[in-house]
């Protein structure tokens, strides 16, 4: 899928257009590989995080601004009436969010989410070209037309498994920028490397995730000042420093709110020192996760801790191409050794030896941060760009083969498995949202509410999360953000950064996902009389009832479509 048969890295100027060829060979590559994954996998970016999370908030996005109401507030999420806009896991005001999200009104719905995947793919790919193409003519590379192809479509779909699996769809805005802000720093106008990082840092804050803006802040600190260190001048450094700084004044009014929301929230007291070191890659599994990462995620089990960094580190088909690279005697050029650097410091914050994470632990806003998911955009980032600058020295004659042998070791798993790379794929919510079941269960159970009535989801620990959390019907409950979709008024929601003094509740819900035990179910009404219970009873068989104070219980299971295709 990702294979382009590329002349010698030492072709001539023959092998090499313009441009704009380049630019337009590369898209139309680019979009038929998301062709063949949306073909493989219909609604293929619609898994985990972004089908539970994502998807629900956009919809209710959507719809608010078809009905020419604020977008930034949620009637359905923690008891209705919250302000989006001072949580930072709601935080994604990018204009072509909410452009897409207008498909909420129309059939279409489904596709938001890959809408917005497909625009950010693309830019990530024409970020890649122009900035190949930038330093091909700038430092005389002798790389070809078909060799810049090929390390732009490993770069562009490196985050398939991020972005798919338990992480938000915004990462592929993160990653998007990253050519861009590369290229403004490079640029030796002030003018134009100032505009691109302005640009494309203000692309990053309302379109990516927080975690990964906040590192993308650091490793391009470092990058700018080693490129102005190599080139002996201040104006990558000021290219990057003014950039930036420009993007933040812009951003302030959106920022302000978000930042007061998150110190306002539970998550800004940190997680644990363990519970921050449990999910990075230890130094010794780094290579095995590098080079044959799609592959092991066929062998590990789909929930093992350890599985969706390990398939979203090795999701690059170029990886086995830094062998010829690494091993040439060819002279290293400055910029190609801060590149290397780069990789080393990705490694470093990727791998998070205990002093890392000490480091962290002490430190606003970073002691929240339990993935290192954000360091992984970096690494291949730079890992790529590594690729398009240096020869391949001693084993140019293996460039070829580590290329191909890079993309089967990717795409071959993709194929083979069921599954796409995620670390929760939800079947039995994809398929009751797709075939309509959920809109006929929620048909029949809204009569049973009250406008005004607010909902608490009850489900018990022991049958169901730790067994079969990944499919139960979540989106009938409703937990995560499915109340959105559901048009019901839940008094919790999905989000680890929800402000303490927006939350409708004081009772803490248990579960991640928004959901209380029944255990807590006299806390709540002791401080909400009026709330009505969603009751997962039993998985199997299953069973779920409504019920309030007063009011008699309703069994709501007769409702429940029938299941087609099982686990």
């Amino acid at each position: 899928m990702f294979v382009v048969i590329a002349p010698e890295q030492e072709g001539g100027s023959k092998e090499q257009t313009g441009l704009s060829v380049l630019l337009r060979n590369n898209l139309l590559v680019s979009a038929l590989i998301f062709a063949a994954l949306e073909f493989w996998r219909p609604r293929f970016f619609l898994t985990d995080d972004n089908l539970d999370g994502g998807f629900p908030f956009f919809t209710e996005v959507g719809l608010r601004l078809l009905h020419g109401r604020s977008p930034f507030v949620s009637e359905h999420l923690f008891g209705g009436g919250y302000n989006l806009l001072r949580d930072p896991d709601f935080f994604a005001w990018h204009p072509l969010y909410l452009i897409v999200s207008l498909l909420a009104g129309t059939p279409f719905h489904f596709l938001i989410m890959d809408v917005d995947a497909f625009a950010l793919l693309m830019l990530a790919t024409a970020g890649f070209v122009v900035l190949s193409s930038h330093l091909r003519k700038e430092l005389a590379l002798q790389i070809s037309d078909g060799w810049i192809m090929f390390y732009t479509l490993s770069f562009t779909y490196s985050m398939i498994a991020l972005t798919t699996g338990a992480s938000w769809m915004a990462f592929l805005g993160n990653h998007s920028a990253l050519p861009w802000l590369a290229l403004g720093i490079l640029q030796k106008s002030c003018r134009r490397g100032i505009g691109l990082v302005a640009l494309f840092s203000l692309h990053q804050v309302l379109g990516g995730h927080l975690a990964p803006t906040l590192s993308s802040s650091i490793f391009f600190s470092v990058f700018a000042l080693g490129v102005a260190l190599w080139r002996g001048s201040v104006l990558p450094l000021g290219n990057w420093a003014i950039g930036s700084s420009v993007s933040l004044v812009l951003a302030l009014p959106l920022l302000l709110p978000m930042l007061g929301g998150f110190f306002a929230s539970a998550r800004a007291q940190g997680v644990t020192l363990e519970d921050m070191q449990n999910y990075n890659i230890p130094a010794a599994e780094f290579p095995t996760s590098l080079f044959f990462g799609m592959a092991v995620w066929i062998a590990h089990p789909v929930g093992h801790p350890h599985t969706t960094m390990t398939v979203a580190l090795g999701a690059c088909a170029a990886a086995w191409c830094l062998f010829p690279v690494l091993v040439g005697l060819n002279k290293w050029s400055g910029l190609e050794l801060v590149c290397l650097g780069m990789l080393v410091f990705g490694v470093l914050l990727i791998s998070r030896p205990m002093w890392i994470t000490e480091i962290m632990f002490h430190l606003p806003v970073f002691r929240s941060m339990r993935w290192p998911f954000r360091e992984l955009l970096q690494f291949q980032f730079f890992l790529h760009l590594l690729l398009v600058l240096r020869r391949p020295g001693l084993l140019k004659g293996f460039q070829k083969i580590a290329a191909v042998w890079g993309t089967i070791i990717l795409v071959v798993p993709m194929i083979a498995y069921p599954l796409p790379p995620t670390f929760n794929s939800m079947n039995w919510d994809r398929e009751l949202l797709f075939t309509g079941g959920t809109d006929r269960f929620w048909e029949q159970v809204r009569p049973l509410l009250k406008p005004t009535d607010r909902i608490a989801v009850l489900i018990p620990e022991n049958e169901v999360y730790d067994q079969d959390r990944f499919e139960e019907p979540y989106s009938l409950l409703p937990s995560y953000n499915y109340a959105a979709l559901a048009g019901v008024v839940n008094a919790w929601g999905y989000s680890p950064t929800a402000p303490m003094d927006q939350l409708y509740t004081r009772t803490y819900a248990y579960y991640p996902f928004g959901a209380y035990r029944p255990d807590q179910k006299a806390a709540l009404l002791a401080e909400r009389p009026d709330l009505k219970f969603i009751t997962l009873e039993s998985l199997d068989p299953l069973k779920i009832t409504l019920t309030s104070r007063d009011g008699p219980t309703i069994d709501l299971t007769p409702f429940v479509p029938r299941r087609i295709k099982g686990p």
